[in-house]
């Protein structure tokens, strides 16, 4: 991933008309501790890769968030727009017995401001 992440194109070659882009990670998981909310505020010179790790150690999983990013940017223009989602991960937990299913639900919101003119 961190690969695909340095070969991403900058947001503003993908998405000109962001200025910024704010996304907002919050995790639960039924079956184990809950991990800390995450914010990552993308700037346009930053990679155009919405992919996030699975916050749990021992998961190979992700969250794949670039067809709502797509959805929220290339809608019609506003001063700001935003989008909420929910999505589970599907990856695979490593520790214990046997391989398990990892159960890690995300809930988000994409904040988009539209780049300065």
């Amino acid at each position: 991933m961190l690969k695909e992440r340095a070969q991403a194109s900058p947001l503003r070659d993908v998405f000109p008309q962001a200025g910024q882009l704010r996304v907002e990670l919050n995790f639960s998981d039924p079956r184990a501790q809950t991990p800390s909310s995450q914010v990552h505020t993308l700037y346009p010179a930053a990679p155009a890769f919405f992919r996030f790790p699975c916050p749990c150690a021992d998961c190979d999983g992700d969250f794949d968030l670039t067809a709502a990013v797509q959805s929220l940017l290339t809608g019609s223009s506003a001063r700001q727009r935003t989008l909420s989602g929910q999505a589970v991960c599907d990856g695979a937990r490593f520790r214990g017995p046997a391989d398990t299913v990892c159960s890690m639900q995300l809930t988000f919101r994409l904040a988009s401001l539209p780049a300065a003119q």
